[in-house]
């Protein structure tokens, strides 16, 4: 039985990697107008999934609006007599109010920048070399001169390792920065909460 709904803003976040999830998720998959490619590894795991996974094409444009059809769906949950526990996997603070509200209206959520936060245990620590690495060097940095963008983050972070690491552990690098609550990101624009 699937007692929790993780509804994917896929503009916002593409590591999904969906074999953290076990049997109690059904999963909606947000993906912008503009998106034209899907992973191909994401795919043969969301097959995998069946019935339990659907995809939703969003055919707007606009700075929110997948935003908009994540809340419309939170909303029709709201509404249900049997309510899952939502989760939003998203690194947009935007959500937060929202959710907020539906759950001091009785309906359990909550937003993720990364799946690592379902199992904050399988998330590397501090003492992993790249990591601590990257968080040396961030804390260096004058406030105002750090990136804001996750482009020019990811940029950075492979220009400190003089772009010879994989760009999957620069993606990887960064997703830990949100699991571990080091920076979010409101409307494209990182914080950093160090």
């Amino acid at each position: 039985m699937t007692d929790k709904l993780l509804l994917v803003d896929f503009e916002n976040v593409q590591q999904v990697d969906l074999a953290r999830l076990d049997d109690s998720f059904q999963i909606i998959i947000y993906v912008g107008a503009t998106q034209k490619s899907i992973p191909i590894e994401l795919v043969t795991n969301a097959q995998k999934l069946g019935s339990r996974i659907d995809w939703q094409r969003v055919d707007a444009n606009g700075s929110n609006a997948l935003d908009f059809f994540i809340a419309c769906q939170l909303g029709r949950v709201l509404e249900r007599p049997e309510k899952p526990q939502c989760i939003v996997l998203s690194k947009d603070k935007g959500f937060d109010p929202l959710l907020r509200h539906l759950s001091k209206n009785g309906l359990k959520c909550r937003r993720l920048n990364s799946l690592l936060e379902l199992d904050p245990k399988a998330a590397p620590q501090p003492e992993e070399p790249n990591y601590k690495r990257v968080i040396e060097v961030l804390r260096k940095s004058e406030k105002k001169s750090r990136p804001r963008k996750r482009k020019t983050l990811s940029q950075h972070i492979s220009s400190i390792f003089q772009k010879k690491l994989p760009q999957a552990e620069v993606d990887r690098i960064i997703d830990v920065l949100f699991a571990n609550k080091m920076i979010s990101e409101t409307n494209d624009a990182i914080t950093y909460e160090f």
